[in-house]
């Protein structure tokens, strides 16, 4: 068989790969001693110490050895790919004698004239155009369609590039899942410093922009109460944002500059455009009132706060980012020329005017940006949609070529598929039998989506077809379903594809490729105007991996028949497909994570059915009562007993001194005896090897819903040290970072517990702790966001610090004092290898990741986590913020307002002893850090404040 070498390796410095990599090719396992050490992943003998790592797959009748990792010293536990930490007994492993008794995975495609590979989550074979893309040097424009590996093939390029590198796109999802991605099988690249950002958080970066950014669907509600001749809303957005708020050298165009436009420079003929600026001036207005801002215009005025900070950037999905955005992006790089985009004119469903024409003008007039290098690479290979979805994409460009011409040269090619799949086509008459027919069968299934071409179309097609799963084609982009179900998609906009199915032979659709030629009318605006159907039909068809179904009203209409789809007519043939409700589960957290709340919760109210939980929840305001009632006279035993529950779950200081000045006996018990009572009480199904109990309960309340003590299950697992059921529930999509009544979230909770119990910490922490960590993280501070990558120390050091608030400050603050890199050192000594290395536990290390990021410090990369309040001593920086969503809408709460300053029970008044210096230092601090909120809440504040000059903030 053959070997192929992961990219990543040296095999210059590998000793005695040669004699190890003959024996494999001659299949002859013995020799190489090969065992088996994990589900495909073999180990064959280097020497005495080393080790060599490899799967096995098929192509094409063929077994491909693909070599992934060189083992030194028996080292298994510091593999990338083995579990973390993993212990391996080579006399124990079972040994295998030749590949021919193996059962071999298949590959949808290898290269089998390369002798690499790449690898993110999974293979990557690199075909001859994507290998010389990759080996080529920036700058580079990538241009490919759906499924054609361009998202792979940019962030295996992106390893090549040193120093700060910026990977942006507009969707936020694409931006989380490319950072997956990226550091997928523990990939770490010492000679990087990634930010992974969206649109949004870029500019955010910059400064948090004041307001909510407007969307198409607030513009779509703004515009219906308007008087103004024009019509299509998305028509005018994009003309908004893609002609008037598009340039660089100026925040929007003039009256005057934009009635002077060229014809292809504007949607819109002449004799529209005062009544388009008259609505424009109206668009400004109201956004200043209602407090949007239009993330065009903020692009131009932040051009003074873009500072080169990146030595490589990556702009994916360029077709969504608008010129005055790119040239924004652009302006923060360090060198010109050192950055790739990728995108598809095809994929154009954002309202934005986009051209690549647009793009090479830039940088032919802003030549400081790109070097002025021939920099646009096209990719013509589909691995994604199957063959028959493929096939009728192409007809569909085809169809766009020969109707308008040729839109540039860069959008001048068609697709071939190879990823191995037929597929299914199926165009169906829209009859009530038909519609009940494939409802029935479909409905129950997260394989199957129903897309329609704009959002007020939903309602209709959600009458037939009760699956969540109902898109338009705006939320259908970056979203892919192994079945489409496409709803009156050409039926409901009759007019418009008949309009572009006019005059057009079905003989100019044949051949297999594109001429490249210019529309000869260049006042036809039918383009601007039609250019959404087209390209929406060609993106919600691609949304198909495998199987596509037309429901139309017409089946004669002139643009099934250009696209031979009347071939693909007659009777549905199709088996009746359900998902589980974990399935379910899963689905709605996915969307979640892609924005598409509107689904998610649907699914939850009408499949999962999930219900309101049955008994009381104890949140902050509920305990409060619960403790006013309990403390009452004698007080109610029963009250009592949870209040002081509540307080143990939480560390609440302020009622576990309560209970015990009142001599209540209970609150006077070891913490952990209590703790392990109040869990066999309260969560005993937590701890049984089966959770079954509590996967039932996420079925009837939701994955995320509340436990009596405002505890989600996912939390309470953590708490347990229960690694299957915290792996189950992540897997079904609970949320790792909702907080509980004290702001921790799940993975600062079982921080919180390894700190206490030492068992804890060995045996169970490792697991949960890679489970639920955060893969980044989002703060404000100084007005600006700063994304931490769980790479980070900083981060690490951000959640233990949490995790000790309440169980350390209470008695440090009034002694003026924080957390130490001492301390802080002597706590991670307990904590396994597995989460933290050795090296990050060494005091100087910490202390270094403290004063570089100290918010009063100037260092390149300082986040400004920490404050240091005297010497040595630290807390986390008062200013930071952290964004939440809530009731889907997005906000920024204060670290102090989510860690209780309160709860630490602290007598504030008490810390003005000391001397004048130490009273002004403490005064100063606790005024301008904390006045607004201890005001509020702490007896002997006001004290405090009229003690000294005000500077509250």
């Amino acid at each position: 068989m053959k070997t192929l070498l992961y990219s990543d390796l040296q095999p210059e410095k590998i000793k005695g790969l040669p004699k190890t990599l003959k024996a494999l090719e001659e299949d002859d396992f013995v020799r190489a001693d090969v065992r088996k050490v994990d589900h495909n992943l073999y180990r064959a003998r280097l020497n005495k110490s080393d080790r060599l790592l490899f799967s096995l797959y098929s192509y094409e009748g063929s077994t491909y050895c693909l070599v992934l990792e060189h083992i030194r010293n028996h080292a298994y536990e510091k593999s990338r790919f083995l579990s973390r930490g993993a212990e391996i007994d080579e006399e124990k492993i079972p040994t295998v004698a030749s590949s021919e008794a193996l059962t071999i995975e298949p590959l949808p495609y290898l290269n089998n004239n390369s002798s690499q590979f790449n690898l993110l989550d999974k293979i990557i074979s690199f075909d001859t155009s994507q290998k010389e893309i990759y080996q080529m040097p920036a700058p580079l424009v990538i241009i490919g369609s759906a499924g054609s590996g361009k998202t792979a093939l940019t962030l295996e390029k992106m390893k090549q590039a040193a120093g700060d590198v910026l990977y942006i796109s507009l969707s936020s999802f694409l931006v989380q899942n490319s950072r997956n991605l990226y550091y997928a099988k523990g990939y770490e690249n010492e000679y990087q410093e990634v930010d992974f950002l969206s649109l949004k958080e870029f500019l955010e970066s910059l400064q948090v922009p004041a307001g909510k950014e407007v969307s198409l669907k607030d513009f779509e509600n703004w515009f219906r109460r308007q008087k103004s001749p024009l019509r299509d809303p998305h028509k005018v957005f994009e003309e908004f944002r893609g002609v008037l708020t598009s340039s660089f050298s100026e925040a929007w165009l003039s009256r005057d500059d934009y009635r002077q436009l060229g014809v292809k420079q504007s949607i819109f003929n002449e004799e529209e455009r005062a009544s388009v600026y008259d609505l424009f001036e109206r668009y400004l207005a109201w956004m200043e009132k209602e407090g949007f801002y239009d993330s065009n215009i903020v692009s131009y005025q932040y051009q003074s706060l873009a500072k080169p900070q990146y030595d490589f950037i990556v702009i994916d999905e360029v077709q969504d980012i608008t010129n005055v955005q790119l040239y924004l992006i652009l302006k923060t790089l360090r060198n010109a020329g050192q950055f790739l985009l990728c995108g598809d004119s095809n994929q154009i469903v954002h309202p934005n005017f986009f051209s690549w024409d647009k793009v090479k003008s830039l940088f032919f007039n802003e030549q400081k940006l790109s070097g002025g290098s021939e920099i646009i690479r096209v990719l013509q290979t589909n691995y994604r949609n199957s063959a028959v979805v493929t096939a009728i994409a192409n007809r569909i460009l085809k169809l766009k070529q020969a109707r308008f011409g040729s839109i540039d040269k860069e959008s001048n090619y068609l697709v071939q598929s190879i990823g191995g799949k037929d597929g299914t086509l199926q165009v169906l008459k829209d009859t009530d039998a038909v519609k009940r027919d494939l409802n029935a069968k479909t409905a129950l299934s997260t394989r199957f989506a129903v897309l329609v071409m704009h959002p007020e179309q939903k309602p209709l097609a959600s009458r037939w077809f009760k699956t969540p799963l109902v898109f338009s084609v705006q939320e259908a982009k970056g979203l892919e379903y192994d079945n489409i179900i496409l709803f009156n998609f050409v039926q409901d906009e009759e007019k418009a594809f008949r309009e572009i199915a006019a005059g057009i032979d079905p003989k100019q659709l044949e051949g297999d490729s594109l001429n490249y030629a210019r529309s000869k009318d260049k006042r036809d605006k039918s383009l601007e105007v039609y250019k959404f159907y087209i390209n929406a039909l060609y993106v919600a068809m691609t949304r198909a991996v495998n199987n596509l179904y037309l429901i139309e009203g017409n089946l004669k209409h002139p643009l099934l028949k250009l696209l031979d789809l009347e071939n693909f007519s007659g009777e549905l043939t199709l088996d009746k497909q359900d998902s589980s409700l974990e399935d379910w589960q899963k689905e709605a957290h996915k969307l979640e994570l892609q924005g598409k709340q509107d689904q998610a919760d649907d699914i939850r109210s009408r499949i999962l059915q999930e219900k309101p939980v049955p008994w009381p929840v104890y949140d902050r305001e509920a305990f409060t009562k619960l403790c006013e009632q309990g403390f009452e006279g004698s007080g109610n035993k029963k009250k009592r007993i949870l209040a002081l529950e509540y307080a143990m779950l939480y560390h609440h200081q302020p009622t576990l001194n309560a209970l015990q000045e009142q001599n209540f006996r209970a609150a006077f018990g070891d913490e952990g005896k209590s703790l392990s009572q109040l869990y066999r009480k309260h969560y005993m199904l937590y701890t049984l090897k089966n959770p079954g109990g509590v996967l039932r309960d996420t079925e009837k309340y939701g994955i995320n819903h509340r436990t009596i003590f405002n505890l989600t299950p996912l939390m309470v697992a953590a708490k347990t040290g229960n690694t299957e059921l915290v792996d189950t529930l992540i897997e079904r999509g609970a949320e790792a970072s909702l907080t509980g009544s004290n702001g921790l979230n799940a993975l600062q909770m079982a921080l919180e517990t390894a700190t206490v119990d030492p068992t804890y910490s060995s045996k169970k922490l490792p697991s949960i702790y890679e489970r639920l960590q955060p893969d980044t993280m989002a703060i404000q501070a100084e007005g600006r966001l700063i994304k931490l990558d769980k790479k980070l120390m900083g981060l690490f050091l951000f959640n233990l610090m949490c995790a000790l608030f309440y169980r350390k400050l209470g008695d440090r603050l009034p002694r003026w004092e924080g957390f130490t890199a001492q301390d802080l050192t002597t706590l991670v000594q307990e904590l396994p290898d597995s989460v933290l290395p050795e090296r990050r536990k060494k005091q100087t290390y910490i202390s270094g990741i403290l004063s570089t990021n100290e918010v009063d410090r100037d260092h390149r990369y300082n986040r400004k986590l920490f404050k240091r309040i005297r010497r040595g001593h630290y807390i986390l920086n008062p200013n930071l913020k952290l964004r939440f969503t809530i009731k889907q809408e997005e906000t920024w709460v204060g670290i102090y307002d989510l860690l209780q300053l309160d709860d630490l029970d602290v007598n504030y008044t008490a810390m003005l002893g000391g001397d004048q210096e130490h009273q002004k230092l403490m005064r100063e601090f606790y005024q301008q850090r904390f006045g607004s909120r201890l005001k509020e809440s702490v007896a002997g504040i006001k004290a405090m404040v009229e003690s000294g000059p005000s500077v509250i903030d």
